[in-house]
């Protein structure tokens, strides 16, 4: 009876799926649909009160503002699909988006790219976006998670050229 029982709790504990695996220095956490594969610190940071920070905990990815409470994400993030195209691709340091970020359409052409504008100081991105034959469609700069200044869309064989201030159409 005492084997039984002892066998059959270790079936149990097998059987538990696991949320995130380890390898390599890399986490790897896998849902129905996409996988991600990133990398973790334990070394801490001094934290801005305006800044998103990323962070791994429970077997999963975080965000929040002005803190963290777990692992901060550190070095190479991807984001691929259950067949193994790349969807996302970048970088963090120390919990902070950093360098280039790029995400992917379905059919593998190139759907937007974002890179900081000015690399010691701001939150300002160029950004780009992509349409589903590669043709870049939106290009432009973002602020705060808002558009600021000239922004450049082009739909058929024309550009039109709109400027923001803020987020807010002028």
């Amino acid at each position: 009876m005492l084997k039984n029982l002892l066998t059959l709790s270790f079936i149990l504990l097998i059987s538990i799926p696991v949320n995130a695996q380890y390898y390599n220095g890399y986490v790897r956490i896998d849902s129905a649909d996409r996988s991600y594969i990133f990398m973790i610190t334990d070394n801490s940071r001094i934290i801005s009160h305006t800044k998103y920070y990323y962070w791994f905990k429970s077997g999963r990815i975080h965000t929040t503002q002005g803190s963290y409470y777990g692992r901060l994400l550190h070095g190479t993030y991807k984001v691929t699909d259950t067949e193994r195209h790349l969807l996302e691709e970048g970088k963090f340091r120390k919990g902070l988006k950093t360098g280039l970020w790029r995400t992917w359409h379905e059919n593998g052409t190139l759907k937007s790219s974002c890179r900081r504008r000015f690399w010691l100081f701001g939150s300002d991105y160029n950004i780009r976006e992509y349409d589903h034959k590669g043709n870049l469609i939106k290009k432009g700069y973002e602020n705060s998670k808002r558009f600021t200044g000239y922004q450049v869309e082009w739909h058929n064989d024309s550009a039109v050229v709109v400027r923001y201030k803020k987020g807010i159409l002028l």
